[in-house]
């Protein structure tokens, strides 16, 4: 694997740790959406637009919460 596929593979797993976080802090899925494209727009660690991130959060927030359940 080249560096710099390492590199954005590290950053996407960094990036999808603190939306994790997120999730965990978030009172509605709202929330989590809002604060993970914010962390994106100011630390830039994966090349996605909104609706790739708000699909993330989908997934993680529902395997979050389904423990619960």
């Amino acid at each position: 694997m080249s560096k710099t596929k390492a590199w954005i593979m590290d950053l996407q797993e960094e990036f999808e740790d603190k939306v994790a976080d997120i999730i965990k802090e978030s009172e509605n899925v709202a929330e989590a959406y809002a604060s993970a494209i914010k962390l994106n727009n100011d630390q830039h660690l994966v090349n996605w637009d909104n609706m790739e991130i708000e699909c993330l959060v989908d997934d993680m927030w529902g395997e979050y919460w389904s423990d619960y359940q």
